[in-house]
């Protein structure tokens, strides 16, 4: 592998200059003040190279050399200071230099040079890695070493490491992977990754190492072991090494840089001397060489890869450069893993939090919202994975699982209510902040509060018990201070061995995506009065429509297929088509209707099966597709193509299966890929109006918000929630077949809307849809929204039969813009829209109402 540089598609370093006296310190540096040990500017490097600071002429004057270039270039710092770099490296190298953009905020490239240097009449080959520091050129060289003939490995392993990762089934599976991988490729002793919480502790997550050394996986280390400094100087370079811990620090002549009168800025160097305070550390562990590579995303160091061995070890250029390269694929494709984890877990969290806010929206009588409450006990315990529940309704407190006493919690929700922030409020620190709650910590260390009502009488609260967490510690952080010749001073920790501390009076935390699911309960603070049930009501009717319209076409697509289509809910086939019943050698399809679909899977594979079919009817998401080893009813196998989807049959969740024999012909496969690009879009579409549907729509806005939400300058998003207003009343005078048709207009009317301003539009059940502006557009959203009430007014379509030309339908429209944060999720967007709605609904209809952020 040659030492171009492999992280130009990955976001820039931070490679800007340490300055300024953030970290400098006259005092003696311990650990009482090692955040302020100036480690940028140590005036030494380690000795297996030699650094070269000159002018950024054509010539090159050095101005500064480390003081071992006599053993390595075989002239002494007297002979080089003063003479010209280009004497040294030749004219040609040194135009290349000049011409180089080596200014270190400009790119985050690392800039590597091959050089022969003429070494008392010999040539000798030489890696140099150059860059800028306060207007002088640094050009640091290493003898090459001779392994570029192995260079054959790097694609093995780059490729070993891609497909480790993806075949990962978690974050934890996938650090473990890259520490395997880490470890083979630096042949290290120990491998480590470990990431930070937000004091900067880190914890082990992951541990590669040879079988006799004591394990340090779940280790947690205090942030004190790697100060801030030390993290801004991770955040410069991917990768920084020590060759030998042992090694005598070579000094640089003359210590005074000429330009700045200071001494030499070295935060971007690859030979910086490391800070004695670490170097002791590194020696108490019995380390011997290392090599740390940052993980980084979004300028952020969220954790590292450590490598120890125990003796010394040199890394060539090669593999570092490769060792570059992972660690910045690595720590994106980490980052995607839990955003990927995080948005399904909080969409189903979203799901069973809509079903119990539908509890409260679709019964008008506290009577059955009460009994309701009773028998969603389980599914209000597990939807926050908490072990009790109060909830407070129309003046009933009913509580649920394991909870404080009733006057205890009406004592708790007090406090809570004035805590509340937008009708929410959470601790999983609670007796540690309220007092009164260290009476119950064993039943309640965390609480999680949501209002149902804008007044606060009625309300959720969930409990977490409290955990006597343990936490290891590598070595006691609280004993720093040793015992020396001198008398007492502070040291890092000489002992390694785990010490356990126990955290009491707290409850495991509450999850980003626990709080998100809040927002869908807090519609219910919005939807009070009596039409906002009505149109709950109506919603609730309209949906049940839409998935037998939905259920309909899927039918349709089935019965007229190429190809083998079944329709399972609870594992049994519900439906299949001609094709499947040949399929699975069947003369009548009739005869598998009613079967356990399970069967029909090789049996190595079924328990997989199973789960992937539970999965998708909790979860529908996006379609499934592989290949799988199945038998027919005479036992015979087959392998076959299969596609799976989530749907809705009888109004029960269930799965369809589109499977063929694996295609032998591109006719076949064209026909395969024409069905099931037909499911996919069907799936994405409402059926009624033929616009994105609602999973669709947020899944776009999500993508788009998290990625604007990264850059500096971020352009608004405009959501418009757009509502028929009293389309219960209308479908009562005009029937469902009116409605359906009252839908169409008004999303005819959305969608060429849409299609002028360059808008996004979805139907989001019933006679609610939602349409989005960007950029300019999103600048005139409430001109727009206004334009787009009357366009619907101007359908004149009338709500009664009696022809009253003065009552045409009309709708409501909420609106908020904003710029996308990482302050807010994209749901907080929807919610505050929905707000604005609400609001329109409760000021007499008919009107535009935009929410202020």
């Amino acid at each position: 592998m040659s030492n171009a540089n492999l992280n130009s598609e990955n976001e820039p370093l931070n490679r800007s200059l340490i300055t300024g006296d953030g970290f400098v310190t006259d005092e003696p540096i311990d650990l009482t003040n090692c955040d302020k040990e100036p480690i940028h500017i140590p005036g030494m490097i380690q000795p297996n190279g030699v650094l070269l600071a000159a002018r950024r002429t054509p010539t090159g004057k050095i101005v500064q050399c480390s003081q071992n270039s006599g053993e390595l270039l075989g002239r002494a710092p007297d002979e080089l200071l003063g003479l010209p770099l280009a004497d040294l490296i030749g004219a040609d190298v040194m135009a290349d230099l000049v011409k180089r953009d080596l200014n270190t905020v400009a790119s985050s490239d690392l800039q590597y040079l091959n050089l022969q240097i003429d070494v008392q009449g010999l040539p000798v080959r030489f890696t140099a890695v150059a860059h800028e520091s306060e207007g002088l050129l640094i050009l640091e060289l290493e003898l090459e070493n001779g392994e570029d003939d192995e260079a054959d490995n790097d694609f093995r392993w780059i490729r070993t490491f891609f497909v480790k990762l993806k075949q990962s089934a978690n974050r934890y599976t996938a650090s473990q992977a890259a520490a395997e991988q880490v470890k083979e490729i630096l042949g290290y002793d120990r491998v480590m990754i470990y990431e930070f919480d937000k004091e900067w502790n880190g914890k082990v997550i992951a541990e590669a190492k040879e079988p006799q050394l004591e394990p340090f996986l779940g280790h947690h280390y205090p942030a004190s072991d790697i100060p801030k400094q030390a993290r801004e100087l991770y955040l410069r370079n991917w990768l920084r090494t020590i060759v030998n811990v042992d090694y005598t620090p070579v000094g640089i002549t003359p210590t005074v840089q000429p330009l700045t009168g200071r001494p030499l800025n070295l935060s971007l160097s690859v030979l910086r001397s490391v800070s004695p305070m670490h170097i002791e550390y590194l020696k108490n562990m019995g380390v011997g060489a290392t090599v740390t590579i940052s993980l980084i995303h979004d300028g952020q160091l969220w954790g590292m890869i450590t490598c120890h061995h125990y003796s010394p070890k040199y890394v060539t250029h090669r593999i570092r450069n490769l060792c570059n390269f992972l660690g910045a694929f690595f720590s994106n494709e980490l980052y995607q893993r839990q955003q990927l984890d995080e948005y399904q877990a909080e969409l189903r969290l979203r799901t069973e939090a809509s079903r119990i806010a539908k509890i409260f929206l679709g019964n008008s009588s506290p009577f059955h919202i009460v009994e309701e409450l009773y028998a969603s006990e389980n599914r209000l315990l597990k939807m926050m994975d908490a072990s009790g529940v109060a909830v407070s309704f129309n003046d009933k407190l009913l509580l649920f699982g394991d909870t404080p006493a009733p006057a205890q919690v009406r004592e708790l929700s007090g406090w809570m209510a004035g805590k509340s922030k937008n009708y929410t409020h959470q601790t999983s620190r609670l007796s540690l902040e309220f007092a009164p709650a260290e009476a119950y910590k064993e039943k309640a260390s965390g609480a999680l509060y949501v209002a149902l009502s804008p007044g606060q009488q009625n309300y959720i609260i969930w409990f977490r018990p409290e955990v006597l967490q343990i936490v290891d510690w590598a070595g006691d952080p609280a004993k720093a201070v040793i015992r020396d010749d001198d008398g007492m001073r502070l040291s890092p920790r000489k002992s390694f061995e785990k010490w356990r501390q126990v955290v009491q009076a707290t409850a495991f935390d509450w999850k980003t995506e626990e709080l998100n699911a809040l927002f869908e309960l807090r519609t219910v603070v919005d939807n009070q009065t009596k039409s906002d049930l009505q149109r709950a009501e109506e919603q609730a009717l309209q949906n049940s429509r839409m998935l037998r319209q939905n259920e309909q076409r899927y039918l349709q697509l089935m019965e007229f297929s190429p190809v083998a289509f079944f329709t399972i809910t609870d594992r049994h086939i519900v439906y299949c088509n001609e094709q499947a019943a040949k399929l699975l050698g069947e003369t009548n399809k009739d005869e598998l209707i009613g079967r356990d679909f399970l069967p029909f899977v090789l049996a190595d594979s079924r328990e997989p099966m199973r789960l992937l079919l539970e999965q998708l009817e909790r979860d529908a998401s996006a379609l499934v597709s592989g290949n799988q080893a199945f038998v027919n009813v005479k036992c015979e196998p087959l392998q076959l193509d299969i596609t799976l989807a989530a749907v809705s049959h009888s109004g029960r969740p269930s799965i369809m299966l589109i499977a063929r024999q694996v295609a032998e012909t591109a006719e076949e496969h064209t026909e395969y890929t024409s069905i099931t690009d037909q499911l996919s879009s069907y799936m994405a579409t409402d059926p009624l109006t033929d616009l994105p549907n609602r999973r669709a729509f947020e899944e776009r806005l999500e993508s788009d918000w998290n990625t604007v939400a990264s850059f500096n300058e971020r352009p608004p998003i405009a959501l418009l929630d757009i509502d028929i207003d009293d389309f219960r009343a209308y479908n009562a005078v005009h029937g469902l077949q009116g409605g359906d048709l009252c839908i169409q207009n008004v999303a005819q009317v959305l969608d060429l809307f849409g299609r002028q301003h360059e808008a996004s539009v979805s139907r989001m059940g019933g006679g609610t849809f939602m349409l989005r502006l960007d950029g300019e557009h999103a600048n005139r959203a409430q001109e727009l929204a206004e334009q787009l009430r009357q366009a619907v007014v101007g359908l004149q379509m009338n709500r009664d039969e009696g022809r009253n030309a003065e009552d045409y339908v009309t709708v409501s429209i909420g609106g908020v813009i904003m710029r996308p944060s990482r302050d807010y999720s994209f749901t907080h967007f929807i919610a505050q829209a929905d707000r604005a709605l609400m609001k329109a609904k409760r000021e007499g209809k008919n009107r535009v109402v935009f929410m202020e952020e």
